[in-house]
């Protein structure tokens, strides 16, 4: 089931919009992308439809987060939080409304559901990745307590700082079996 928007199909059009109209390199670091503001509602159903592990940050004075895990990162949802100018619990670093995608493995297979041409060439800080690989890691998932913990880990995404920290250790993988 390909994503799509709320006008229409994503890709699959010839004219339709490229991959990095449609997910854009975040300015917090490699690995992490913005998604399009008309994609949203669309990347949310379909996240709910295939049974994710899920979780939401509610805390005071700082954004509410819904977060998936997926894959080797995921995606979090941020809401926006009236903060007051000088709050020394955010610093200023507070991140803003929006969606964002953490992890190129992620992010490929995203790109994939959205029935979009992909980079054509390996993206700086990125490992090759094979598509039908993805795919079929992505069906034969299992939602354990590492994935919950993985999603809960996403949600606590609330400031720049902690988003790079979290892409990162998300990035470095699994620790090594004993």
């Amino acid at each position: 089931m390909a994503i799509q928007t709320d006008t229409g199909d994503v890709g699959g059009l010839r004219d339709g919009p490229a991959w990095d109209d449609v997910l854009t390199g975040s300015d917090l670091g490699a690995g992490i992308f913005d998604v399009r503001w008309d994609v949203r509602p669309r990347l949310r159903r379909w996240l709910a439809a295939h049974g994710l592990p899920a979780a939401s940050s509610r805390e005071p004075h700082l954004p509410a987060v819904d977060a998936w895990a997926l894959l080797d990162g995921g995606v979090i949802s941020v809401a926006s939080v009236a903060v007051a100018p000088r709050d020394p619990a955010v610093g200023g670093q507070v991140l803003s409304p929006g969606m964002r995608v953490l992890g190129f493995r992620t992010f490929r297979l995203l790109v994939a559901q959205l029935a979009l041409p992909g980079p054509a060439t390996v993206l700086s800080g990125e490992a090759v990745s094979d598509p039908d690989a993805l795919r079929a890691e992505f069906e034969n998932r299992r939602v354990d307590g590492a994935a919950r913990e993985q999603a809960e880990l996403l949600a606590s995404c609330t400031d720049r700082s902690s988003t790079r920290w979290v892409a990162a250790v998300l990035r470095s993988g699994p620790p090594a079996a004993p």
